[in-house]
């Protein structure tokens, strides 16, 4: 932070030490968190067991990547947001099947008004045991939720079948079109799709890792890359037991990411570290669930409905197979 002027350092230490206290308060192994403003980091550090670099699961933050990557093709002329979302990908649709399909369009899928609500559907969440193409089949072939367009509700189909659209209507595989359309762009060297079995299958939808520094050059530029100014926004994700993450942009340019190796089994640890941060920051600005709300518990004040029952998860962490996650007192690495 050399060369910070004394309030912004004082604002980011103590945003720092409100985000170690909850690591502590909630018995979190490990976690980092990056603040930046107009491309510039501001501060990235890593507390208990995790680096500032390390690379963490970041949940449906991926989403904000899917959703800008089928963005920049909108600003390419490769697809068109009132276009049929199933035209592209249509051989994955059965003979007999929900005729609103035919009616879901991109904007839909962008703006989580498809037809899909998470917390009444049985296909929308990624079965970890699933092949690539499956789980996109067995979504067109249950009927929807309601009426495209009708209304929105948070989804997860919705993004898995942006990504199928993005690698078809860009003529790549959608890994190789992000890095060259916005990781490279961005200067985002520690962002790519998991190698770990239990969260690469999400995709799209909830598949990414990234370190939060990464994830801070990404609020600062992402609108800026599509063109799309949105003020003020966020974007939050879980991953059961791989843990939480948070992205969040002020609308003059302030950026703040954070995530955490183990989501806790008490509380509301998501809730009280977006506020602790963001007050310890100064940042009075909250976006209202309607503009934040294009990802999984984007408010900051807004609390996840618990997953149906039928909903399948990842494998549980198993410390036998992956590195331990032997808690300790959380300490920030320099």
């Amino acid at each position: 932070m050399a060369g910070l002027p004394l309030a912004a350092e004082r604002a980011t230490w103590q945003a720092e030490l409100a985000f170690a206290r909850l690591l502590g308060k909630y018995d979190i192994p490990g976690g980092a968190l990056a603040v930046a403003r107009n491309g510039e980091i501001l501060t990235s550090r890593g507390f208990g067991n995790v680096e500032p670099e390390s690379e963490l699961p970041i949940a449906s933050c991926t989403k904000v990547i899917t959703r800008a990557a089928a963005m920049l093709l909108v600003k390419d002329g490769r697809l068109r947001l009132d276009q049929p979302a199933w035209g592209t990908v249509a051989e994955l649709l059965p003979p007999h099947r929900d005729p609103r399909l035919d009616r879901v369009t991109i904007r839909q899928l962008l703006d989580h008004s498809g037809g899909w609500d998470r917390a009444l559907s049985k296909v929308d969440v990624v079965a970890a045991n699933l092949k690539a193409a499956e789980p996109l089949r067995a979504v067109a072939a249950a009927p929807l939720d309601f009426d495209p367009g009708r209304r929105r509700r948070y989804s997860n189909a919705g993004a898995l079948l942006l990504g199928a659209i993005v690698e078809r209507a860009s003529g790549q595989p959608f890994e190789r079109f992000v890095k060259t359309r916005i990781l490279d762009p961005l200067e985002m060297k520690q962002t790519r799709w998991s190698r770990t079995p239990g969260v690469r299958e999400w995709g799209a939808a909830a598949g990414w890792t990234a370190s939060m520094a990464d994830l801070a050059r990404l609020a600062n530029g992402i609108d800026h890359l599509v063109g799309e100014p949105r003020g003020a926004w966020a974007q939050s994700g879980a991953l059961h037991d791989w843990g939480l993450a948070w992205i969040y942009r002020s609308a003059d340019g302030l950026s703040v990411a954070w995530a955490v190796n183990r989501s806790p089994e008490r509380g509301d640890f998501r809730a009280e570290a977006q506020e602790a941060v963001l007050s310890a920051l100064g940042i009075t600005e909250r976006p209202r669930p309607e503009e934040a709300g294009e990802g999984e518990g984007a408010g900051v004040r807004r609390k996840l409905p618990k997953p149906p029952r039928n909903q399948l998860r990842p494998p549980v962490y198993d410390s036998r197979k992956h590195r331990p996650m032997v808690y300790r007192k959380p300490k920030i690495r320099r």
